[in-house]
């Protein structure tokens, strides 16, 4: 009897002590990292914006609108020379577009994080003006130590776009998680509902587009973002310069404004944006390039 309750205790001893060795998985940066300079340019109000590649990341059903293809890759050095460097590419293929992409964050120092990577697919089904669209992610987060975590996840929304003059987009993001190498990375669901408006026809000289998007985050409450975009295009040349704004997600050190522009060419964009202070440090420069023929 005695040796029993000694053994017992014994075992109520160890239980805990192993239960408090188990990994901590870290929690991605690329969370609160743009995937494209257009819409880091408008503080991350990207759920209504169609039409390019990049927006699978935003709303897989953004690339609904896209016609024969699209291409769209971005680059930021930060201030420790860490790099962040995302690529996207979406096609009509018959009834569908489809599209996909990646985004990764290298980090320079030698902190407890080496590196941040993220794949993502999508599909859309398109009829007339509605598009509805899913997308598989995967998130993998490499420590210092060499150990890796990666999640799948998924995201599903929807775009609603009257003609070139405006779109309403709602997405819904990590709509499940699982854990297939480690403990599960903390990855929140969240809710978008935006609406864009060309306030200038689109196919004069002038531009001039706003957006506004209210997310919705797990356990985080709510936050609205506005962004302004406006120039001018002649002869399918000029240039285009933007603007946003609105509270930073919950524990991020995003600051609350952002801007941007961009030259256009023809079928192709070069992008630019600038944050003062971006989840991975301060004053973050992002260049792109976008090609939609």
């Amino acid at each position: 009897m005695t040796r029993g309750l000694a053994l017992m205790l014994a075992m109520s001893a160890v239980v805990p002590a192993r239960a408090q060795v188990q990994p901590v998985p870290p929690v991605p940066a690329l969370a609160h990292l743009p995937a494209s300079v257009r819409v880091a340019g408008l503080a991350g109000a990207g759920v209504a914006m169609p039409g390019y590649a990049s927006g699978i990341f935003d709303n897989p059903a953004n690339i609904g609108p896209i016609r024969t293809l699209s291409l769209e890759a971005a680059y930021a050095r930060l201030p420790d020379d860490s790099w962040y460097t995302t690529g996207a590419a979406a096609a009509r293929v018959k009834m569908f577009n489809l599209g996909a992409g990646y985004r990764y964050l290298r980090y320079y120092d030698a902190g407890p994080i080496r590196d941040n990577l993220s794949w993502s697919g999508a599909g859309v089904w398109r009829v007339k003006g509605v598009a509805l669209g899913g997308s598989v992610n995967t998130v993998a987060v490499e420590d210092s130590g060499g150990t890796i975590y990666r999640t799948v996840t998924s995201d599903a929304g929807v775009t609603l776009a009257f003609f070139e003059i405006a779109a309403i987009g709602l997405t819904f993001h990590n709509l499940g998680r699982y854990g297939i190498r480690g403990p599960e990375l903390s990855l929140p669901s969240n809710t978008h509902l935006g609406f864009s408006l060309n306030l200038i026809d689109s196919y004069s000289t002038g531009r001039l587009l706003a957006t506004v998007e209210t997310v919705w985050t797990e356990s985080a409450g709510h936050r609205t973002i506005f962004g302004l975009e406006g120039g001018a295009v002649f002869h399918g040349v000029g240039l285009i310069g933007r603007i946003g704004t609105g509270p930073p997600p919950a524990n991020s050190t995003m600051s609350r404004n952002a801007y941007g522009a961009s030259l256009v060419l023809s079928h192709a964009r070069l992008d630019y944006a600038y944050q003062a202070q971006s989840a991975v440090g301060r004053s973050i420069h992002l260049v792109g390039v976008r090609w939609t023929p």
